[in-house]
């Protein structure tokens, strides 16, 4: 009886947290660093200029419908935009949100003004890969990656998605 409630409760638990796709098993689950996520997602940034912005809704809101998809080609969700603490987050799509240094470190690297709202899709080696001045239909960014070499590898493994 114990160790069926024990089960039962680690089931539960599990069904709460929120789903992420990782590309390896070295890989952290929740980034918080462009750096952590290298080698592991594809980062989409979306750069805002402020955490209420319609069209970073619209982003998450299309990642949404397709969140199946972004998990399975490791495209991680990162809203960089001035107020962290008030950026609504996808339902179902992968996402991490960084602290306020990390935001400010990659807007400078990548320089966007925070004025200005950008997408930036980057392959795992921290490539640029897409620039849009718009939110990005998940069809573009399936049949992009799909293009690459190292998503045809990974469509080659056993359990590939």
């Amino acid at each position: 009886m114990r160790r069926t409630y024990f089960h039962l409760v680690m089931l539960l638990s599990l069904t709460c947290l929120p789903m992420q796709a990782q590309a390896h098993s070295a890989c952290e689950v929740l980034p918080k660093t462009i750096a952590g996520m290298q080698g592991c997602f594809r980062p989409l940034l979306v750069f805002s200029p402020s955490a209420t912005d319609p069209r970073l809704a619209r982003q998450a809101k299309l990642l949404d419908g397709d969140a199946d998809d972004m998990m399975d080609r490791f495209v991680l969700y990162t809203p960089i935009a001035p107020s962290p603490k008030e950026i609504a987050t996808p339902l179902d799509a992968p996402y991490t949100v960084l602290d306020r240094l990390q935001m400010q470190f990659v807007r400078t690297r990548f320089h966007i003004p925070e004025d200005r709202f950008t997408v930036l899709l980057l392959e795992e080696n921290g490539t640029v890969m897409l620039r849009s001045p718009a939110p990005v239909d998940p069809f573009r960014l399936n049949a992009l990656i799909d293009e690459l070499p190292t998503r045809r590898e990974e469509m080659q493994r056993p359990h590939a998605n």
